[in-house]
């Protein structure tokens, strides 16, 4: 008899915790979505852009970033990755160019596309993402890692974001403010 009378409140607080546990997953990742401007001054160089805005959109569990990059008045580029938050599945996004260090020679692999996963990390705080890709220089294709932490502020008005690239020595630091 005490196994039927515990049954059912195993039940009730199984469906409490999974409903708490979800609601507190949904709403989390929300204080990154919205439109940031990079603070060029206290950022890593992004030589030879002068401005970035970054754009993020979080449906479910699925992010978009979205990057808008200009240099003087006529000269603009952008890149979109679209990513699964669930930290397993790998998402392909196409990439047009290879924005970063644009002035070094080095061009997206053959294959125009990177491969994406993503977490939520920190109660939704911090949007952790992994991409690997193909690099092109006069030595053939590399293979790139690269890790990425967007950090929230705590007054929700700053992001960090954190990058680790296979290809340098020193972590890469962005400071961008909320518009």
């Amino acid at each position: 008899m005490k196994i039927r009378l515990l049954s059912p409140w195993f039940a009730c607080l199984g469906l409490v915790l999974g409903t708490g546990l979800s609601l507190r997953a949904a709403d989390a990742p929300s204080g990154l979505a919205g439109t940031w401007a990079l603070d060029i001054a206290r950022s890593t160089p992004i030589r030879p852009w002068d401005h970035e805005t970054l754009t993020i959109t979080v449906t479910g569990d699925t992010a978009v970033l979205t990057r808008n990059l200009a240099w003087g008045a006529d000269r603009k580029a952008g890149d979109t990755t679209t990513v699964k938050t669930d930290g397993k599945t790998s998402t392909a996004s196409p990439v047009g160019y290879w924005l970063d260090t644009w002035y070094t020679n080095v061009y997206i692999g053959a294959d125009h596309q990177k491969q994406v996963t993503g977490e939520w990390l920190d109660g939704g705080r911090v949007l952790k993402l992994e991409s690997r890709l193909q690099l092109e220089g006069q030595q053939g294709e590399h293979p790139v890692h690269i890790y990425d932490e967007f950090r929230l502020s705590a007054d929700g008005r700053t992001l960090k974001l954190y990058e680790l690239r296979s290809t340098r020595d020193e972590a890469l630091v962005y400071y961008f403010t909320r518009q």
